[in-house]
Parts: C-alpha cells; sequence; structure tokens
C-alpha cells in the first residue's frame, strides 16, 4: 500500500478484541466503514486532488502583487542581504540565524532573479506547503475530510500565512516543515502501513524537525513534544485509569511496535543530522572546512547573538499579549491574526483542555502540548525583545485546534450550518484586512475603511 492510499485509510487499524470497543470514527466517503477494507481508490484520489488544488490555490494566491512593496521592508535586508553574499561568495553578514532559510531565498534569487519576486517566492511555495499539512494533519488526527477543510480555510483566512508568505524571512520555511514534521509523525501513529514503514515516517519527521531548526531554533519545542509524547504515551496507557484506555491503547501500541531505539534516532539522531548538513553549503561558499569545530563555532555565536544583540524597542512586545492582540504590527503589512480565528482558537483549546480531563485523545493532547510549548518558550528565551510575528507556528496550531474542538458543534443551528457562519466571519475580517496586508494603494488601501 503507497502511502496516498494509506492517507486514505486515515484512522483505519488491525482490529483486536479491545479496539473492536472504540467508538468509530464518523462515517465519510473519504474514511472507510470496515477496518478489513481497502481505501476506495476514489477516496485518494479526492484526498490528493484536493490538497493539490489547496496548494497551488494558496501559492497563486499568496504570489497576486507579491513584488509589492519592489524594494526590502521590514527586517527582509538582513536575510537578502544574507542570501546575496552566499551566491557571492562573500561573508556573511546575518551570522546571528542558522542558514536553510538564508538559503531558500538564494535559491529563489537564482530561479527567479533578484529582484522582490525572487526574495519572496521560497516564502509563498512554503505557506502554500503549510496549508496543504495543515489539511492533511487534521484530516489525520480527525479522519474528517469536512473538518480537514475547515482548519485549512481557518489557516488561509488568519492573516498570519498571507502576510508571512509574501516577506522574505524565515518563519514560512520554519513553519512549512514543522507542520509537515507533524504530518509524518501522525502518519506514523495512524495510518496502516508496515512496521517498517512507520519507522521511516518517525525518521522523516525528525528530519523535517532538523531542517525547521535549521531555519529558525524554536523548533526544537516541537521537538521535545513529540519526543514527550512517543515515551510518555505508553507509560500513561499502563497507568490511565479504564476509561482512558480505549483512546489510549491504539496509539501506545504502535509506539511500541516502531521500538523506543528508532523513536531515538528518528526524533535525536535525525533532526541533529538534517541541521548539521544546512551549514555544509555555507561552509562551502565562504571557502570553510566542514567540520565539527566549525560548526559548534557558527552556532555558538548563534547562541551569544541572541542573548546580547538589542532589538528595536518600538516594534518588539511581550510574548502574554500576543493571543488576544488587536493592534497591527505596522511595520509588517499591518499584521494582526484574525480574531474569529485567534479568540476562537483560545476557546477551542480551553475545550480541548477540558476533554483531557475526562478522556485522553491523541488530536486533543498533541495541540494542547504544542501550543503551551510553543507559548512558553518566550518565558524562558534569553533573546532581548519579542516580536508579534512570533505567534506564527502558533496561528497554526490553533486553525487545527478548531476543527479538534468543532466535533462537537452542532452541525446546523436554525438551518445554517455551523462551519460556515464560522468562515463567512473569518472571511470579512480578512477581506477588510486585505488591502493593507497586500500593500495596496489608494484607493484601494481604505476601500474597506482605513487603519486609525
Amino acid at each position: 500500500m503507497n502511502f496516498l492510499s494509506a492517507l486514505g485509510a486515515g484512522a483505519r487499524f488491525s482490529s483486536d478484541v479491545a479496539l473492536e470497543q472504540l467508538p468509530k470514527p464518523p462515517a465519510s466517503p473519504f474514511v472507510p466503514g470496515n477496518a478489513d477494507s481497502s481505501a476506495p481508490p476514489g477516496a485518494v484520489r479526492t484526498l490528493a486532488l484536493t490538497a493539490v488544488l489547496l496548494g497551488l490555490l494558496t501559492l497563486t494566491f499568496c504570489l497576486l502583487g507579491i513584488g509589492n512593496p519592489p524594494q526590502p521592508y521590514y527586517d527582509e535586508h538582513y536575510y537578502v542581504s544574507a542570501a546575496q553574499a552566499f551566491l557571492a561568495h562573500a561573508p556573511n553578514p546575518n551570522a546571528g540565524d542558522p542558514p536553510l532559510g538564508k538559503l531558500l531565498i538564494a535559491l529563489g534569487i537564482t530561479a527567479v532573479g533578484d529582484n522582490a519576486l525572487g526574495w519572496r517566492i521560497p516564502s509563498a511555495v512554503c505557506g502554500a506547503l503549510t496549508l496543504v499539512a495543515v489539511f492533511l494533519w487534521t484530516y489525520l488526527l480527525l479522519a474528517d475530510f469536512q473538518l480537514a477543510l475547515l482548519a485549512a480555510a481557518l489557516a488561509l483566512l488568519n492573516n498570519f500565512l498571507f502576510v508571512m508568505s509574501r516577506v522574505a524571512m524565515m518563519d514560512s520555511s520554519l513553519v512549512a516543515f514543522l507542520m509537515w514534521s507533524l504530518v509524518a509523525y501522525t502518519a506514523a501513529l495512524r495510518v496502516e502501513v508496515s512496521v517498517t514503514k512507520r519507522r521511516i515516517l518517525v525518521c522523516s519527521a525528525g528530519l523535517l524537525l532538523g531542517l525547521a531548526g535549521a531555519c529558525k531554533w524554536n523548533a526544537v519545542d516541537t521537538l521535545v513534544v513529540l519526543l514527550v509524547a512517543s515515551f510518555v504515551l505508553p507509560w500513561i496507557a499502563r497507568t490511565a485509569p479504564q476509561s482512558w484506555q480505549g483512546s489510549l491503547a491504539r496509539d501506545a501500541r504502535t509506539l511500541r511496535q516502531i521500538g523506543n531505539v528508532t523513536l531515538l534516532v528518528g526524533l535525536v539522531v535525525f533532526p541533529a543530522l538534517s541541521y548539521s548538513l544546512m551549514f555544509w553549503p555555507l561552509c562551502r561558499s565562504l571557502g570553510l572546512s566542514f567540520g565539527f569545530h566549525q560548526l559548534a563555532e557558527m552556532n555558538r555565536f548563534i547562541w551569544h547573538f541572541h542573548r546580547t544583540v538589542m532589538n528595536n524597542v518600538v516594534m518588539s512586545s511581550r510574548w502574554h499579549t500576543w493571543p488576544l492582540n488587536l493592534s497591527p504590527q505596522r511595520g509588517l503589512s499591518y499584521l494582526v491574526g484574525n480574531p474569529i480565528v485567534s479568540y476562537g482558537g483560545l476557546v477551542a483549546l480551553i475545550v480541548c483542555a477540558r476533554r483531557l480531563w475526562t478522556s485522553f485523545s491523541l488530536p486533543e493532547g498533541l495541540v494542547v502540548l504544542l501550543y503551551l510549548a510553543n507559548m512558553g518558550q518566550w518565558a524562558v528565551t534569553p533573546q532581548h525583545g519579542l516580536f508579534y510575528y512570533y505567534y506564527y507556528p502558533l496561528a497554526m496550531f490553533l486553525s487545527v485546534t478548531i476543527a479538534i474542538a468543532w466535533r462537537d458543534a452542532p452541525a446546523r443551528v436554525f438551518g445554517v450550518r455551523t462551519s460556515l457562519v464560522l468562515l463567512l466571519a473569518a472571511a470579512v475580517v480578512f477581506v477588510w484586512c486585505l488591502p493593507n496586508m497586500a500593500h495596496l494603494g489608494p484607493p484601494w488601501d481604505c476601500a474597506l475603511g482605513c487603519w486609525s
């Protein structure tokens, strides 16, 4: 069975006596109703086609007018100059960050040209890949096609994805690798494949997390969450109350099949390997020998830089203000989270946390841990000055969290589909913000009202 067929099978697992008592997922043409059946070919094609169309539509949308403004803005000049230096084999003017995001910008310059489109097209591609990953990850967690579409639509409308996919900075590539690592890890647990393929998926998740870390170090928080989940879940399954056993048994058994050795190699060795290898092109460009000593020196400098650099106090903000923030970051395309998604996501997070008190479930457990870990890191980071756009990964998690919490929401109220009302409300806010986020000039910048 190939990977797409396995995805089409969704949450289908081998049936034993204990698992026969588990509640079945909602009926869907994309989830087989019989544990012994194969995924319908039409369902696999629909899932694959939907993922491709979502990616292409998102990429097209993000590329429209991406060359405006034509000059670097906000922090783009730091990363664009580093990419230009890499291509010119010149000293790196921005050695305070890992190299992969800047190497991707250099690839865009090589492919398209040293212009606004070339600088920003890697971020647009990563943004499209992020949306596809949100769709597939939600589907793997819930085995529900409509909820997966809901999560993808909310991710597109939350403002963060659109803005960060149109700026030549590191966050779009960071989040793309992060989200695909979650797809690979969840597929290892939830897709019916051989043990060997499960192990390959875990190692793939580790490789992707290493690439995310080679864009920005804060990928380590997601790595820690997956490590904790991998080793704590089997232990909880042995000690948890009987009411939790049904939802825990399946994932705990799968993790035991994968094995502790594979989990350690896949989530420790492979991330370190892929992260380290991303420094090789930079060393080659600078004419430096690639080895442990050089790698240690480069990373020591990154650590020292972030501990000592003084950021712009005017643009920085306190981390605990981000979830409820309604003030746009004017220097960065008037970035402000769509309150329908931001506030709704917090409510959904509370709903998911409450569910965990009564019965453990992997979807709720993952999104709660991922949000808390990625938010909590900013409370202890030694960096001077934090910026609102750091909330981007958490905005993606909130989109998925809403879809998870929506499983128990009424499908219709007074004959109106509730998910459609949610999407329409989010779309209205997004469209109102769009002229400023897209840097449209007069009169379109105030076509729907001006920022005060």
